[in-house]
């Protein structure tokens, strides 16, 4: 094969530091937006972003010449020092250390897209933690329960 084409798509879920609610409605467009950059910047295509207060989910296609784990240092470190340095939250912001990641078939993108785009009104019946765990356990994802909040 003469060149490489992908299309790999991934489910991204950050959550803010010991699930504080950082993020009010007023800080979403603006940080969505600077976010969506960042993607774009580092060589990926970001298709939806949106969360609620204390976590935010993204779905992007990735660039297989980058690093995810890269991508989510810088996501989380820029987007943390844009919101402090203009102080857009009470008291600092901070993201959880780590990420969850979870693959999407093309298949399944339209799906995904209106489940992202519909957080407010599914977490009005579903935890954090519920969503998560059930992510984790769709994906046979073993984890240790004491690193799921911090």
């Amino acid at each position: 094969m003469a060149n490489t084409y992908t299309r790999l798509y991934v489910h991204v879920v950050i959550r803010t530091k010991r699930g504080y609610p950082k993020i009010k409605t007023e800080l979403e467009d603006e940080l969505y937006g600077y976010i969506g950059a960042i993607i774009k910047n580092q060589g990926h295509i970001p298709i939806r972003i949106n969360g609620i207060s204390d976590h935010i989910h993204l779905l992007l296609a990735q660039n297989p010449s980058k690093s995810l784990s890269d991508l989510m240092r810088e996501i989380k470190s820029e987007s943390s020092r844009m919101i402090n340095e203009r102080h857009l939250t009470r008291g600092r912001f901070r993201w959880q250390i780590g990420f969850g990641a979870f693959s999407c078939d093309h298949h399944s993108v339209d799906r995904v897209v209106q489940y992202i785009a519909n957080q407010k009104e599914h977490h009005k019946k579903v935890t954090y933690m519920n969503e998560y765990l059930k992510y984790l356990k769709q994906y046979g994802i073993d984890y240790a329960q004491k690193y799921l909040e911090d």
